[in-house]
């Protein structure tokens, strides 16, 4: 017996039963228009038509109520997140100072090898932050910056974009950029949003050794402070 003809048999079944169209559409993975013609002449039941009803208003009202739950959940969070952005007022200077420490401490060049300062990050948010914090705190001069990007080779040729955005964040001219760095690891799938991909920023600071040496002093001395 042909596959058509099985489920022909038991869409009729199904329909008698009282199940509905798109409910035998799905178990039988079939469209709802198939299951519409070949069910045409099962006459349903007065009861079972009325279950059908009640059934169609009862998912109405669920789905009325999941929206309205996904609408509150939305307000919900992006109340907690102006709340707590609210919470954080202008920092004291040293307050920054030690804000930017932890985050040098974390994603900051630390090793005798580098020989100067140095962060890397892919956070837009962070990176403008540091290059704000090296040159308010640290006194570090614009010209003192010495910039690499770093993106998957699957980005080469948008190169002149993505040196473009990182210059334009942190306001440092293109002529500091060096030969950006391409990671030559095999995506597996596409990514959407490809053009929100704009890889890493790895930041070294021209005649920095003794600001690296206090740095690490620093960082001990934050590591004993809690």
């Amino acid at each position: 017996m042909k596959r058509k003809q099985i489920q022909y048999e038991k869409a009729l079944i199904l329909r008698r039963s009282g199940k509905s169209i798109k409910k035998i559409a799905k178990l039988l993975g079939v469209s709802v228009s198939i299951v519409s013609v070949w069910s045409r002449e099962v006459e349903l039941t007065e009861e079972q038509r009325e279950k059908l009803k009640r059934r169609k208003v009862r998912i109405r009202h669920l789905r009325k109520l999941a929206k309205q739950s996904h609408l509150e959940k939305i307000s919900r969070v992006k109340r907690l997140f102006e709340d707590a952005h609210a919470e954080i007022k202008p920092l004291t200077a040293k307050e920054l100072f030690l804000t930017g420490l932890s985050l040098y401490w974390a994603e900051g060049f630390k090793s005798v090898k580098e020989g100067r300062l140095g962060f890397c990050n892919s956070d837009p948010r962070m990176v403008k932050f540091m290059i704000k914090w090296f040159k308010k705190t640290l006194k570090i001069k614009k010209e003192d910056f010495i910039l690499r990007t770093e993106f998957n080779e699957a980005h080469k040729d948008r190169e002149e974009e993505i040196k473009s955005f990182w210059s334009k964040l942190t306001g440092i001219s293109l002529s500091q950029f060096e030969k950006p760095f391409y990671h030559r690891s095999v995506w597996l799938r596409d990514y959407p949003n490809r053009e929100a991909y704009f890889g890493i920023l790895r930041i070294r600071v021209r005649k920095s050794s003794e600001l690296l040496n206090k740095m690490k002093g620093w960082i001990s001395g934050l590591s004993e402070a809690a």
